[in-house]
Parts: C-alpha cells; structure tokens; sequence
C-alpha cells in the first residue's frame, strides 16, 4: 500500500507548516486509522441510588450495579476532601 501511494517503507513523510509553508523538523506517520466503535448505551450503563442495603461488617453500602449498591469513596477520596478542607462535605458523605 506504502509503494501504491508513493509513499517511502517508514510510513513516514515531511509536512509543512500551513502559515509559514516552512517543513517541519520530524517526519509524522500518515496513512489511515482503524477505529472500532464501542456499543456501550447510557441506559445499561446508568446506576443512581439514595437509599439501599449496607455491609453488616463495614456498614459500608454495597458495591455494584447488580446489587444495589453506592459509589465506593475511598481513603484517597477522603484525603484529597481533607486537603481541600471540605469537612462538611466529608461529615455529610461518611455519616449515615
């Protein structure tokens, strides 16, 4: 396809800046992207939960779409609403 195109075995070709018409330091790879869609849909994807079961051990809501559960807010999460100083924040999400 390289030697259809007339293009060398690299892939790689000069471009040229479009307002100076001057060439670019680096060759660039040109040629064509493969590209695949995702069929993910919004409504399979979607959760939301106010209210719903806890963890008996950590009175943590559960995890996961399929059981009902909540958003998990780590110990990262909470460090960075400390250094933010977000303490209502914090008092409101990790009290029940």
């Amino acid at each position: 396809m390289l030697k259809r195109g007339q293009k060398p075995p690299s892939g790689k070709t000069v471009l040229c800046d479009g307002r100076s018409g001057k060439p670019f330091h680096q060759e660039v790879t040109v040629g064509y992207i493969y590209l695949m869609k995702l069929a993910h849909l919004v409504d399979d994807k979607i959760h939301a939960r106010s209210i719903g079961p806890y963890s008996l051990v950590t009175q943590q809501p559960l995890g996961g779409k399929a059981q009902f559960g909540g958003q998990r807010f780590g110990e990262m999460e909470v460090w960075a609403l400390e250094a933010y100083g977000a303490a209502h924040t914090l008092q409101e999400i990790l009290t029940v």
